[in-house]
């Protein structure tokens, strides 16, 4: 009986462990992402000086990087990327590009 129990106990724990391996994989580390979220946001305030709220931060799979979708707080109209570069993970946007972008009148 007790054997058993700890049987289903080891393959249990194994199970788990094995889907927590799979899940990090395919969407990368939970508390990477809030901490990419951050890093995002403290990157887009110190180089522009103004105030960013960052979206959802999700997980290239292929790449194994981060990147979201971000905009100024005073005009939540203009959105734009901001993620990892995939070959030295170092964070890049696209914010002066839409707003040249905003100014030639493109959409």
């Amino acid at each position: 009986m007790w054997h058993a129990r700890c049987k289903k106990t080891i393959y249990l724990m194994l199970l788990l462990i094995i889907l927590g391996g799979l899940y990090s994989l395919l969407f990368g580390l939970p508390w990477k992402s809030v901490a990419c979220r951050k890093e995002f946001e403290v990157y887009l305030e110190e180089k522009y000086d103004i105030d960013f709220k960052v979206g959802k931060v999700d997980f290239d799979l292929m790449h194994r990087t981060y990147n979201a979708y971000a905009s100024p707080v005073g005009d939540p109209g203009l959105r734009f990327f901001v993620g990892q570069n995939i070959e030295n993970r170092q964070i890049y946007d696209f914010y002066r590009y839409e707003m040249e972008r905003r100014a030639a009148g493109r959409k």
